[in-house]
This record gives structure tokens, sequence and C-alpha cells, in this order.
């Protein structure tokens, strides 16, 4: 090879050097390369932003021995040395900066470890980056519901009050599933609004203008239930309808048939709607020849239906057919943050109807809030009606709510025991449950405060004292 070849090569190498010289010093987070020893190589000009510490008192030392003489306060790469793998930590820098760094091996052919490349980060960047990233995410959130809300608009569902994260999910998923014909299993307590999630996925999909058939299983006298589902042929029992009659499954022909308190069907039934959710026909009583249907299939049930499995009054093959997609509501003790727009909503709709100007005041809003709703929605609408019906003035208030709904009973363990305790030992013992109570129910220390009539600072102070809650107190 020739000289001029030689120096040709060589130049080519500077410049490539200096090329990756360059981009190494382009990247902001610092980098800190040592040998297989721990001896200190090479570092990058955004190293010595982060640490204030000049590559040239560090450059061919040992980190053992920049950590024993305090330029360090830890070593990551001490760290990938002892694991031989990856490594991350935290350090607070000795200009008083805190970094995450983040230490990789590098291997040779044999397995050792021969370059240790380091990265640092500053904290301060990060926590920039996560309020950016949190901010960005409340505002995606509040994107997504206006979309949801528009959503339930041009589904002609303004009757559908969705405020809690818990709720949205769960339109979400039905306005996902109404652009398929997957069986669904709906289940929640009764009150819960099971109905409306079925109206969101029949209206959210591509038969939305067909027919949408209820039937609620546990009103109609089981001896009618099959005729009224699948129908009849003329002459088929004693008072039926001479030219016979379409059922359900017929009428429904090409939309939705809602079977609510599904739990509550005969295994004879049961028999029969699995056939034809299968077959996709029905056979109609006294008839002999099968009719095939087109007909999407939506239940509900307040039964956990597994357990009537082991019952043995629920068929398992057909729990299967219709727990293909299943969507749980909760109970409204579950969303409380639904309880004042539904209280608003339905305070609007029996104003308007019976003519009132009735409005709560904040105490009995409070007062709502804080019960249970064990009819859930529907106690919730019935309560509100009977008191704006009820109601002497334009204002209501906290004592003219049904006691009932003003009553809280909180038991000590020791008194259900029979065990009278000292004055003291039960005043605290049920102060710290109510509070426990509260957090559990809310994780805010301001709604606390509001709930309980107390300021938020004695909040604050009972939950340190009874060791309640997470370090980090909302403000």
């Amino acid at each position: 090879m020739s000289i001029k070849h030689l120096e040709s090569e060589l130049i080519r190498k500077e410049e490539l050097i200096k090329e990756m010289d360059i981009i190494f010093d382009s990247v902001t987070d610092g980098l800190y390369i040592t040998d297989g020893d721990g001896i200190t190589l090479k570092t990058n000009s955004s190293f010595e932003k982060i640490t204030d510490i000049k590559p040239s008192s560090i450059i061919g030392k040992n980190v053992r021995t920049l950590v024993e003489t305090g330029v360090f306060n830890k070593s990551v790469s001490l760290l990938v040395l002892e694991s031989n793998r990856t490594c991350s930590l935290i350090e607070t820098l000795p200009n008083g900066k805190k970094a995450l760094l983040t230490g990789t091996p590098i291997f040779d052919e044999s397995g050792n470890i021969f370059r240790i490349v380091t990265t640092l980060r500053d904290m301060a960047d990060l926590n920039m980056l996560e309020s950016k990233l949190e901010q960005i995410e409340k505002k995606s959130e509040q994107y997504r519901m206006e979309i949801l809300n528009l959503r339930l608009q041009q589904l002609n569902m303004e009757d559908t009050i969705v405020h809690s994260q818990i709720m949205r999910n769960v339109m979400r998923l039905a306005f996902r599933l109404g652009e398929v014909d997957s069986t669904v299993l709906i289940t929640g307590e009764t009150g819960v609004g099971k109905e409306i999630v079925t109206r969101a996925i029949h209206k959210a999909g591509e038969n939305k203008n067909r027919p949408l058939i209820t039937a609620v299983c546990s009103a109609i006298p089981e001896n009618l239930l099959e005729s009224e589902l699948f129908g009849y042929e003329k002459g088929s029992f004693t008072g039926a309808d001479r030219s016979g009659k379409p059922g359900l499954f017929e009428i429904a022909e090409g939309g939705t048939l809602f079977l609510d308190e599904i739990g509550d069907i005969s295994l004879n039934i049961q028999v029969k709607l699995l056939r034809a959710i299968q077959e996709k026909e029905i056979m109609r009583v006294g008839g002999r020849k099968p009719v095939k249907v087109n007909v999407r299939i939506i239940t509900a049930t307040n039964k956990d239906l597994r357990e009537l499995i082991k019952q043995g009054t629920f068929r398992q093959d057909l729990y299967y057919r219709l727990n293909v997609v299943p969507i749980h509501v909760p109970p409204l003790r579950e969303r409380r943050e639904d309880i004042l727009p539904l209280t608003n909503y339905f305070l609007g709709i029996f104003n308007r109807k019976f003519d009132r100007d009735a409005r709560f005041t904040s105490e009995a809003l409070v007062q709502f809030e804080k019960y249970d709703w064990p009819g859930n929605v529907r106690e919730l609408e019935n309560t509100i009606e009977r008191m704006v019906v009820l109601a002497t003035g334009s204002l209501i208030r906290k004592k003219d709510i049904a006691e009932h709904i003003r009553e809280e009973i909180f038991i000590i363990p020791e008194m259900a025991l029979n065990r009278i305790p000292p004055l003291n030992e039960a005043i605290k013992k049920l102060e710290k449950q109510i509070i426990l109570s509260a957090w559990k129910k809310f994780r805010s220390t301001r709604k606390m405060a509001r709930i309980l009539e107390i300021s938020q600072s004695s909040v604050v102070r009972k939950m340190n004292q009874y060791n309640i809650g997470d370090t980090i107190i909302d403000a």
C-alpha cells in the first residue's frame, strides 16, 4: 500500500473520529464512559453541563477513587461491574442537582465487560417533562369527555349523565360495541342504568334505525314468556289469537333484543334461547317450521350467574353464549361524582313537570353525596321526584330529606362484640373509623373537609395522627 494511500486513509479516519466526537457532544444527556476496570475514558459536554465537573479532573481515574474522594456520591458503573447488567439509580450530585443515571455494560467476545456507557439526565428536566405530560393528559381527557358528550347528543341521548371516569369508560366501551354485533351481558345492581347502556350500544351501531325491543323477563309469567319471545301459531293454545302472533325475536328483526333480568328465566326457556342464539332461528309455540331471525342479543342481570350455575338454575353453555362481551355498570356509591349532576338533571325534569322552582341547599346536596343509594340512580330519581312534589317552599333543606338518607351508622368492632370500651378509647376509634371511611370514599382532603364539616388542615392533621392516607395530601 502506497504512502499516499496510507495518508489518505489516516485523514479519513481522523475525520471520522472528529465526526463521532461532534455526535457524542451533541447528545443532550450526559455521557460517561469507562473501561471494564472502571477507568474513566471519556465524557461529553452535556455531562460537564449537568455535573459542573471538568473532564480533565476525572479522565484516567477509577470510579472507585472518584467515589472515595467525594467527586461522586455514588457510581452506577460500580453497580454494573458488580451485577454484570444494566443498572439505574438517582444520585444527588455534588452541585446539588439530582440526576437519573443508567449504566449499560458492553461485552467483548469472551463475555467480559470492556466498556460501560452511563447516561445522566437532569431530574429537573424529567420533572418538567412529567409536568407537561400531565397537562397534556388533562387536556386529552377534557377532549375525550367533550367527544363523549357530543356522541351522546348525536345519538339523541341527552338524558344520559356521564361525569365520573368509571362511567365514561363504560360508555366508551358501549360505543365501541355498537360497531360489532357480539352478544353482550350487562351486569350491575338494580337501578344502575343497564338499559341506558343498552340504548347506547344500539344507537351507536349500523342498525340504529331498526327496532330496539326490551323484555323484562321477571315481569312476564313463565307460562307466557315462551310465546312472548318466540311467538305462536294459530290454535296453539286456548285463548291464542286465531291468526297466530310473532314473538319479540321476529319483531326485533334486524335490530336489537334486550332481555333484562335474564337470571330469572326457567331452564326450559334457557334451552330455547340457547338454540335461537346458536342457530339464529326460533320455533314458534305450536309451530312446525323454524323461523330464521337476525337479531342482536343484549342481556342484563343483577344476579351472579356463576352462582346460579353452581345452584343448577342457569345453564353454563348459555352463560358463555351470553357473556361474549361483559360490561359491568358500577353502583352509584362507587361513582359519587355522578350524584350531583344526576341530582341537578332530575331536579330540572321534575321542576318542569310539576311547574315548580325547587332548589336544594348545599347541606342537602352534601347529604345526597354521603348516602350510598342502594337503589342507585332509580332510587335517586324517585327520591327527588317525591321531594319536589312534597316541598312546601322553593328551598329543600337537609331536614326535609328522608330520615334513612340522613342517618349514618358507624359501628366500633368491640361494641359489636358486646365489650363496652372506655369513652375516650371509643371516641378515638370512632373518629379513626370515620376519617378512614371518608378517605376511602373520596381520596381528597378537600372533599373530606366539606363532608365532615371541618377544616382541611384538621383533616390532614387527623390523617397524620391515625397514619391514614398517602404521604402526599392534595390541596
